[in-house]
């Protein structure tokens, strides 16, 4: 698999500090960026978090996860706000 440009990642926990929701920022093709997300509430065809993941130096691997086969979002402006600035540097 050849490795999604991820540009900025968003890592939500809960309460109890266990995996809640992953979203990243992607170039998916020149000039195409998106933002994708994953949660622990199973979702079908996409796919999805256990909360007891955990989110290491080695985690690198779970956001191209994430980028490959997470949902799309509509609110990449709101997650990501400054992105068109993050996109124009990268």
């Amino acid at each position: 698999m050849i490795p999604y440009k991820i540009l900025e990642a968003r890592i939500e926990f809960d309460d109890n500090g266990q995996l809640k929701r992953i979203t990243v920022l992607v170039e998916i093709s020149q000039g195409d960026i998106r933002a994708m997300f994953a949660t622990t509430q199973p979702r079908a065809g996409y796919m999805h978090l256990d909360p007891r993941d955990l989110v290491t130096e080695g985690g690198y691997n779970i956001l191209q996860e994430v980028a490959a086969t997470g949902m799309e979002t509509i609110d990449r402006d709101k997650i990501f706000p400054n992105w068109k600035g993050i996109a124009v540097k990268g």
